[in-house]
């Protein structure tokens, strides 16, 4: 996935609002990109990903695992149900502490890290370094 521009969009779906603000600001902050758009409602976020991935190559999501009505697997699994191309890319953010799940990760080809959230500007810096420069 290489874009060293910062037109790359950034969808970070999350259902903590204090989680939303501050992986906005991190993402902001290393310059990732300019253009975040965030989504507490994880149907919302969802939607919003299918309509952009018809039009924009490539999309970075973050994306949390435990959220109500529509989990980070739920989406993952829609995504490659619906046949949403490879160049979404997801970056799992979760407070889960199981090995399980950062396991269960590691087969979606689509995901290409997995960090413990909050994430901060290290882990930025990470995915840029690793994911966009490659």
């Amino acid at each position: 996935m290489k874009n060293n521009e910062r037109n790359l969009p950034v969808i970070i779906v999350d259902d903590e609002p204090g989680i939303l603000f501050l992986h906005e600001l991190m993402v902001s902050e290393s310059n990732l990109t300019d253009q975040i758009f965030t989504f507490s409602n994880p149907k919302e976020g969802l939607d919003f990903i299918v309509k952009l991935s018809n039009d924009i190559n490539p999309i970075l999501v973050i994306l949390d695992i435990n959220m109500p009505t529509l989990n980070g697997w739920d989406i993952l699994d829609k995504l490659d149900k619906l046949n949403i191309p490879s160049h979404v890319n997801v970056i799992m953010a979760t407070s889960s502490i199981h090995q399980s799940d950062k396991d269960k990760s590691s087969h979606y080809k689509r995901v290409k890290m997995f960090f413990e959230k909050p994430i901060d500007l290290d882990d930025c810096n990470r995915i840029k370094a690793e994911l966009l420069q490659s």
